[in-house]
């Protein structure tokens, strides 16, 4: 094969002494050297982590390497990290990441995974954008999955690196035809043509451009060479005659369909092509003639699904139901995944009434095609006829159930006045054929897939399976690195990847909730830890990180639980005691918490963090004179300790003493300066000082930092309308509605911003629902 052909193929024909005939997809076939793992001996991966403390699980699994760049780039990435250079290590796995994702993505391709070539070769960009191969491969996934207009910055971008790319001149032309702007496409298709005049795949296609812009001379001229130099065969016949049939140029493509009947009767589909034709031609009156196409299609072909269906629907449309089984069976056989022979089933049985036999085959139809995304037509329809057949074997209940869901259906579908065979038949309805995917398939636009080989497809899952693999392990790696550079967030994010790709990789759940709690992302955490022990439930590393998470987020009950785990096998874990202790002040176990503390200080601890236990206990039994006096012992001992002053805060907030709580706050934020908590406890302080433009200051740097604060939107929008700014008022109060739809105070502030603003219909609609919730909300406290 000769060249590299690049996008979706607009033909796809095996031509025999043809070397440069590109008739399957760039990617369908992967060459061996792009893809073949090599025979040399297994490499071990091992990476080892100058950060101890963090990750204790550093050992790679090892996994082959081709004998290509991956494995160069390896090794150079082995010789920076043992030469103390992470960044240039980190680059070359990143230069694995670029391959690998190309790669991945180009296998999807070939696998018909639009879906997963779209996100692998889109993370290949983000890592590699200046590579016009890529951007190219992208483009072609987008192609495939629909998203035209995506796929046109990717080629724009590699024709602006490459002018002469003769690969991006030619998808683009594909894109832009499907975009239906055939001049550029046009275009496009003709520079492509120039740069590669052997290319037969691109002068197919340019035809189809000349085609819908009605130049038929021009299209012809293009087609007739082409038979010229790859000889006068049946496949090609077939090929030009859908380009044909599908840009409305029925006469020629009915020619073209005979003259391949006539070179190899027995070609697939070739009868089925001719019998559609002549109905998109000349609708009923060719029934007869399109009945014996189909007919020879499938006995040639039994196994073709298109010569099977079609001849079913036409014996559905003369009303020969015992015809209509035996063809719509083999296609609902070749195809158990479509819905449309069991729709057409469901009718056959329904006329012969075999009701049962009907019922089934419409509960398959709505069960493959539950909405009206396939054919709205068909959705309604199966339903009335499924009710239909219920109400006969005296099932009515069920049967008014289905005629009603019609109904609903049908107020949601287009409106639509002619059914299905309807617009199959009638010429005058051509146009309408694209909204029926199921009868116009648009082949004569992009070729059908050759089916691949047993051999290729196992190799191809394989090289998959490699390719993730070696994208987990370089994901791993980077993040490895990160954590020796004390990037945890960065960490994070790639053994996030990782696993993703590779999750299997030992000690990689534990790498990853460790770099999400040093990065302080302790929701995140859990997940990740939480796997880890289920994968090993000894292992009280684990247990104890994850309780740790758990005290983080506030989860107190689940926090206590595993730290009193891990305390029971390691009583000698000191550190563990404070977070303990505090979880059960937290649910009002203060006898337990109590004895926590005393075992603390009988162990001779005195650090400020037993102080700020005190304090807490006492606060909880109502002291907080002796709460206070613990936590200024705890600042004396350590004047820069977390939460002390926080505390003591909360304590005089709720004593009524603002200046002493504002005071407190203040100290606080200088100890811990983005802590949230703190900011908003002294925005609220600030508001309830006649502090006004300082509140506002600290409420807006906590909605910074915590946009989905509830009682900072609310604390901010009041502020917001005492000072007069009524649209901003409303903005924070909307959002603090959305956030707490349940509270009476924010309606009922919300109420007074749009009475502010004129709205006053929406004013009072406010204040109502602010009186309905505060009534509820004492009638749930009444005794």
């Amino acid at each position: 094969m000769e060249g590299r052909g690049y996008g979706p193929p607009f033909l796809s024909l095996p031509v025999a002494n043809c070397r440069s005939w590109r008739f399957v997809h760039l990617r369908l076939i992967i060459t061996s050297r792009q893809l073949a793992i090599g025979n040399s001996q297994c490499n071990t991966l091992a990476m080892h982590s100058r950060v101890s403390c963090l990750l204790l699980s550093l050992l790679l699994l090892p996994f082959q390497l081709p004998r290509d760049s991956i494995r160069q780039h390896y090794e150079a990435a082995e010789a920076h990290h043992r030469a103390g250079n992470l960044v240039a290590a980190e680059a070359e796995y990143v230069a694995i990441l670029v391959e690998g994702y190309q790669r991945l993505g180009a296998i999807y391709t070939a696998q018909a995974n639009y879906q997963g070539a779209v996100a692998a070769l889109e993370t290949a960009v983000t890592y590699r954008s200046d590579s016009p191969e890529v951007l190219v491969e992208l483009a072609i996934a987008y192609f495939y999955v629909g998203q035209y207009q995506k796929a046109i910055e990717p080629l724009t971008k590699a024709l602006a690196m490459t002018p002469q790319n003769s690969f991006a001149h030619h998808m683009l032309g594909k894109t832009q035809f499907m975009l239906g702007d055939f001049p550029k496409a046009e275009d496009e298709l003709g520079q492509a043509l120039k740069l590669r005049p052997g290319d037969y795949d691109v002068a197919y296609t340019l035809g189809l451009a000349f085609l819908r812009q009605n130049k038929f001379a021009q299209a012809k001229n293009l087609y007739d060479q082409l038979i010229v130099k790859l000889g006068d065969k049946a496949p090609l016949r077939v090929l030009i005659g859908r380009a044909y049939r599908e840009t409305g140029f029925l006469n020629a493509a009915v020619e073209e369909f005979k003259r391949a009947v006539v070179l190899d009767t027995t070609f697939p589909r070739v009868h089925y092509h001719l019998g559609l034709t002549y109905l998109l031609k000349e609708g009923a009156a060719r029934l007869a003639d399109a009945e014996q196409e189909f007919k020879l299609e499938s006995a040639n072909n039994p196994d073709e699904f298109y010569g099977n269906y079609y001849l079913g629907i036409v014996y559905v449309t003369e009303a020969k139901w015992n015809e209509a089984l035996g063809p719509l069976e083999n296609a609902r056989r070749i195809q158990p995944g479509n819905p449309d022979p069991y729709f057409f089933l469901g009718q056959a049985y329904q006329a012969l009434e075999k009701y049962e036999q009907a019922i089934e085959s419409f509960r398959k139809a709505v069960e493959l095609n539950p909405d009206l995304a396939h054919n709205d037509y068909q959705v309604t329809n199966v339903h009335y006829r499924l009710g239909q057949s219920l109400i006969k074997v005296g099932r009515v209940e069920e049967g008014r159930k289905e005629l009603q869901t019609s109904a609903d259906l049908k107020s949601k579908a287009f409106k639509r006045n002619e059914a299905k065979l309807d617009v199959f038949l009638n010429t005058a309805n051509l146009a309408e054929q694209n909204k029926f995917p199921e009868l116009n398939s648009a082949q004569g636009v992009i070729a059908e897939r050759p089916a691949l080989a047993d051999d290729v497809t196992q190799r191809m899952a394989s090289e998959a399976a490699f390719y993730t693999k070696v994208i987990g392990r370089a994901h791993n790696n980077i993040g490895l690195l990160r954590v020796e550079r004390q990037d945890f967030r960065g960490a994070a994010q790639q053994f996030q990847l990782a696993a993703e790709r590779s999750p299997e990789q030992e000690g990689l759940d534990f790498n990853w909730g460790l770099a999400c709690f040093k990065s302080e992302l302790y929701k995140d955490a859990i997940a990740p830890f939480e796997r880890e022990l289920k994968a090993h439930p000894d292992n009280l590393s684990v247990r104890q990180w994850l309780g740790l998470s758990y005290f983080m987020i506030e989860d107190y009950a689940r926090a206590s639980a595993l730290l009193e785990q891990v305390l029971a096998a390691r009583p000698g874990e000191v550190a563990l005691y404070y977070p303990l202790a505090l979880s059960m002040i937290k649910q009002g176990k203060t006898d337990v918490a109590d004895g926590l503390i005393q075992k603390m200080l009988t162990n001779g601890d005195n650090s400020p963090q037993v102080h700020i236990l005190m304090g807490q206990a006492y606060y909880s039994k109502n002291n907080p004179t002796k709460a206070l006096e613990e936590l200024q012992t705890a600042i004396n001992l350590d004047s820069k300790i977390p939460l002390a002053h926080f505390y003591s805060g909360v304590i005089y907030l709720k004593m009524g003493k603002l200046e002493e709580a504002g005071r407190e706050f203040e100290s606080e934020l200088m100890v811990s300066p983005n802590d949230v908590q703190t900011k908003y406890n002294l925005g609220y302080v600030s508001f309830a000082r006649q502090q006004t433009k300082r509140g506002i200051a600290l409420m807006r740097e906590v909605l910074q930092s915590k946009p989905d604060y509830g009682d900072a939107h609310f604390e901010l929008g009041k502020a917001l309308l005492q000072e007069g700014d009524v649209k901003g008022a409303i903005q924070s109060l909307e959002m603090a509605t959305k956030l707490q739809p349940e509270e009476a105070r924010v309606h009922f502030q919300l109420g007074r911003a749009y009475q502010a603003a004129g709205r006053k219909a929406e004013g009072d609609d406010q204040l109502e629902l602010s009186k309905r919730l505060k009534a509820k909300e004492r009638s749930q406290t009444s005794p």
